[in-house]
């Protein structure tokens, strides 16, 4: 297992999502984005989730977001919701078809998908969060 690891297969995973094509998949949340629709993951935090005498195993909580810049055209904000749900479909075929991510953790989670608007440097954004939980059993060996 190596936490590396998951984050490049995580990062290689959601590369393979074409229905919507996503110009980039960023690894940590971006403070701009050039063009759009972007995929963005990141870290929200980490937990124990069991002791046992020999090691601790944990959970690892990450978000993924999609972003779609808003238009004022009415087609393009319609086709904007086809997109979020055609992202949210494909992009958890993604991620289940590797829930060990290459072998980098014990599995995965994916929670409920929710969808807001945002708005970064005076541009609004349509996003769809995707959480994601790792959980890595045996994740520190604890040393007599």
């Amino acid at each position: 297992m190596s936490r590396s690891g998951a984050l490049d297969r995580i990062d290689a995973l959601l590369g393979t999502v074409t229905d919507p094509a996503f110009s980039a998949v960023i690894r940590g949340e971006p403070m701009s984005i050039s063009q759009t629709p972007v995929l963005a993951f990141w870290i929200n935090g980490r937990s124990v989730d069991f002791l046992t005498l020999a090691d601790e195993s944990s959970r690892v909580d990450l978000t993924i977001r999609a972003y779609f810049r808003m238009q004022v055209s009415q087609d393009v904000r319609e086709s904007v919701e086809l997109d979020l749900w055609d992202a949210a479909v494909n992009i958890d075929t993604a991620l289940r078809g590797d829930s060990d991510l290459a072998g980098n953790v014990t599995d995965i989670e994916i929670g409920d998908m929710s969808t807001a608007y945002t708005d970064m440097s005076g541009v609004a954004y349509r996003t769809l969060d995707v959480p994601l939980t790792l959980i890595l059993m045996g994740d520190v060996a604890i040393a007599p």
